[in-house]
């Protein structure tokens, strides 16, 4: 992933620093820029690795410290594009399913996370937005709010868990449907 311009664990500050909101409408021209990059970038990825669960791509891994993500899952056509979101709600009930990340690629670790999650947003004018998204949608929105918020999903595995090899983790059949 690093070769495709994917900031790694191991090497980059900016995935642990919270990022800065967009002043919309007044950045739309910074937003707009921001949110091609990622677009760009995740077209990338997919083009050598196929996402049967969907995938997400948030501005700290490719270098901005903005608060913009996208999210790509196997049914919607086009990516979700989420501008300053934040979690205003999360279900009460949870579960606990494997996770990767584009930033540290060749391991997954279990994470516990709300089945259905409320976020605010904003559309490029400034609009305010509120959705609802569900089960792994849920996941997928909740993991790409935390690269925002510098939050790596290693942080929020139980300690008695540890991260585990991809090989390992594909011949667990643990990978569910998204």
């Amino acid at each position: 992933m690093r070769r495709l311009g994917i900031a790694q664990l191991d090497d980059d500050p900016l995935l642990r620093e919270p990022t800065v909101e967009f002043n919309l409408p007044a950045e739309v021209a910074v937003a707009r820029r921001i949110v091609a990059e990622l677009r760009a970038r995740a077209a990338d990825v997919r083009a050598v690795h196929a996402f049967r669960k969907g995938m997400g791509l948030a501005a700290p891994q490719i270098g901005f410290g903005r608060r913009v993500a996208i999210v790509h899952t196997p049914d919607v056509r086009g990516p979700i594009v989420l501008l300053n979101p934040r979690v205003v709600h999360r279900s009460a009930a949870d579960e606990v399913r494997f996770e990767g990340c584009l930033s540290f690629f060749d391991v997954r670790g279990k994470v516990r996370r709300p089945v259905h999650l409320v976020v605010e947003s904003q559309a490029l004018d400034g609009t305010p937005r509120t959705t609802r998204f569900e089960g792994s949608l849920a996941r997928l929105v909740a993991h790409e709010i935390d690269h925002l918020d510098g939050v790596l999903y290693c942080d929020r595995m139980a300690a008695t868990d540890v991260l585990m090899p991809v090989e390992h983790y594909r011949a667990t059949e643990a990978a569910g449907n998204y």
